[in-house]
């Protein structure tokens, strides 16, 4: 056997001692590193170095990427990019097309049925359709190495690639493909590892990966590249309107084997029941529901380094587990997102949700905040003046109160506080900043809370424990090792453990879901006008239905972007859409484009304090940090080419 193959003893042990589902459910170590003749001769072996082609799969779980849009934001940044992950490892694909010529010699020995061959070798190429899935939706076309190549590697670690790149819709079309073959040799059921792809899994991303292709032709020229750059002369960074259609085709017929198949539905159903709504949607994320279920990752091995950190990296202030390196509190949410969320009406359908802070209606006068002095701040104007803080946001959308936290909500027995400051009687104001005003016996702390003045109690302090947001706003730099607070007043709430704190996350990263086919199938149809429409808007208002919403909207490109938004937050799914649509914003044509959030005020103005909400920029995007505002460079929806010179490719235009 090659070198490839060289496992050592202890990481074989350790193995053994996994049951076959938990093998495949969350794989530590690299199995490329153990060898050759032991894992090779049984199916039990094949199917060790199986789990390491697992996870090779970029499925980026748990990763956050909404900080890079407007719907959320970094606690100490203001990050903004075209920043889909990318996935450039020929080491990776080399270990599955050797795994897979290692399949071919154990069925010629008859060390596994014809069967097992096939599925193994399914499971081989759909996590070798989805690495270059991850490679083409960032890089466009590359090189496509389907033989080991282990002859020409042997003796040569410092050679290059010398494969050239193939162009972009070569690629899309070579990932189509594989999945077509994924799809004819995997099982509709699995008995061996609930975690191990099905054909529904390859059918689901076959589903996502059509739409992407699709999507990135129609919508390509709406950030063309110039023909000068040589990728896009050579077409290995260009699409085309008129490659879409058949890949919408393509998406559709994947999305209705998984609708027709009768296998999956949507977790709790329709509802008219807000609160049932809210516990469905909750309890959606906290472990596997096999319903919605179609293709993901397990955290639930029994190794604590094997768990994720999402709710300890992103739990509030208020409550989280001990993090020692990059505290928590790390993702805010924008109102820009919140407003996304509709209302109810009186009977269950929807209205306009868009957070309603003035009496005059303008929702769409955003303060600056230059330093803390928050300058262009006007107190007089006509706020809406709210009893509590959650008032707001009680009426919204079953998923916003199941997946957010806001300001005044009950979260593991607490109460979150996100207030930005206060107004003084005497009408001065103050933002961010710990300071406090006696009213009578009370005394109000801008940043949250209040204390009755007492003979025991004269000089009562503001506590930073009793608050989630806005503490020691601007203390804190981009580089900073933690943040602890939010620089909004929004929070994630979706795979959140909601009631207690949680050390070691273990709830599943569900990558491929029901929902996403539906809304795969509803944007393909209302996109190219294929398919049934009628069918389409019933699936784009099944999903509404288990919200709680009673009435249905229309099948437009407009309303199923708009459901993607509110369905999938934190779920990674809006860097992509903005990728594939084109629609990162810039700064290009003079506009000038900023995160935003909502600041709660304590207004102590009259006879009894109240409530205003103020909209403003999200301080670490504001003009003191960033004078342009948002913006992108269109050549970035390429990414660079790892050591293009080296392995003879030509490089993408960001790269000339």
């Amino acid at each position: 056997m090659k070198k490839f193959f060289k496992y050592t003893l202890a990481i074989v042990l350790g193995l053994s001692l996994c049951s076959c589902d938990k093998l495949f459910d969350s794989v530590e170590g690299d199995l490329t590193k153990m060898s050759g003749e032991d894992m090779v001769s049984s199916q039990a072996g094949l199917e060790r170095i199986l789990s390491d082609v697992y996870n090779s799969i970029p499925m980026d779980a748990f990763n956050t990427k909404e900080k890079t849009t407007l719907l959320a934001t970094s606690s100490r940044a203001a990050d903004y990019s075209i920043n889909v992950s990318g996935f450039w490892n020929y080491t990776k694909m080399r270990s599955i097309n050797n795994f897979i010529k290692l399949l071919d010699q154990a069925l010629d020995k008859n060390i596994i049925s014809q069967n097992d061959h096939d599925e193994m070798l399914g499971e081989a190429i759909f996590a070798r359709a989805y690495c270059y899935f991850g490679m083409v939706r960032r890089y466009g076309g590359v090189p496509i190495v389907t033989e080991p190549l282990d002859d020409y590697y042997d003796g040569k670690e410092n050679a290059g690639l010398y494969v050239p790149r193939s162009t972009e819709k070569e690629t899309w079309d070579f990932v189509i493909s594989e999945l077509d073959r994924a799809i004819d040799l995997l099982p509709e059921n699995r008995t061996d590892g609930k975690y191990r792809a099905t054909k529904w899994s390859a059918l689901g991303l076959q589903s996502r990966v059509a739409l992407y292709a699709a999507s990135v032709s129609k919508y390509w020229n709406r950030e063309a590249i110039p023909s000068e750059y040589k990728a896009v002369k050579e077409k290995l960074a260009y699409m085309e309107a008129s490659y879409a259609n058949e890949y919408y085709r393509k998406c559709i017929e994947a999305s209705e084997a998984i609708i027709n198949s009768g296998k999956f539905w949507l977790y709790g159903g329709a509802t008219a029941d807000r609160a049932k709504a809210k516990e469905n949607l909750t309890n959606l994320f906290l472990e596997r529901q096999d319903c919605e279920f179609i293709f993901g990752k397990s955290y639930d091995t029994g190794i604590q380094t094997a768990t994720h950190n999402f709710d300890i990296n992103n739990s509030p202030n208020q409550a989280h587990g001990i993090m020692t390196s990059q505290g928590w509190g790390n993702m805010s949410l924008t109102v820009d997102l919140v407003d996304l969320y509709d209302d109810y009406d009186a009977n269950g359908g929807r209205v306009d949700g868009t957070v309603k802070t003035r009496n005059d209606g303008n929702e769409y006068e955003f303060f600056s905040q230059i330093g803390i002095a928050a300058s262009t701040f006007d107190p007089n104007i006509d706020f809406i003046k709210y009893d509590n803080p959650a008032e707001p946001f009680l009426n919204k959308d079953a998923r916003f109160q199941a997946w957010v936290l806001y300001p005044g909500c009950s979260f593991r027995g607490v109460t979150i506080g996100a207030q930005a400051g206060f107004i003084k009687p005497d009408g001065t104001s103050s933002f961010y900043e710990d300071l406090q005003c006696d009213v009578g016996n009370v005394r109000y702390f801008a940043l949250g809370g209040s204390s009755i003045l007492s003979e025991g109690n004269t000089n009562p302090k503001f506590l930073s424990s009793n608050v989630s947001a806005f503490v020691n706003m601007g203390d804190k730099s981009s580089s900073a090792n933690s943040c602890e607070f939010w620089n909004t007043c929004f929070g994630p709430r979706k795979f959140l453990v909601p009631d207690k704190t949680v050390q070691y996350s273990i709830n599943p990263w569900c990558d491929i879901r029901y929902a996403e086919i539906l809304l795969n199938y509803a944007e393909a149809v209302a996109e190219s006008g294929q398919g049934n429409a009628a069918k389409a808007k019933q699936y784009l208002n099944d999903i509404r239905h288990r919200a709680a919403f009673t009435d249905d909207i229309e099948l437009t490109v407009e309303n199923v972007c708009h459901e993607r938004k509110v369905e999938f937050v934190m779920e990674g799914h809006e860097s992509y859409t903005l990728y594939r649509r084109r629609e990162y914003l810039n700064s290009r044509g003079g506009a000038q484009y900023r995160k935003h959030t909502l600041l709660p005020l304590l207004d102590l103005r009259g006879e009894t304090p109240k409530y205003i909400f103020a909209r403003a920029n999200v301080y670490h995007g504001d003009i003191q940090f960033s004078s342009s505002g948002l913006n992108t460079d269109p050549l970035d929806y390429y990414g660079a080419i790892s050591n293009h010179l080296a392995n003879g490719l030509t490089p993408n235009p960001s790269q000339e």
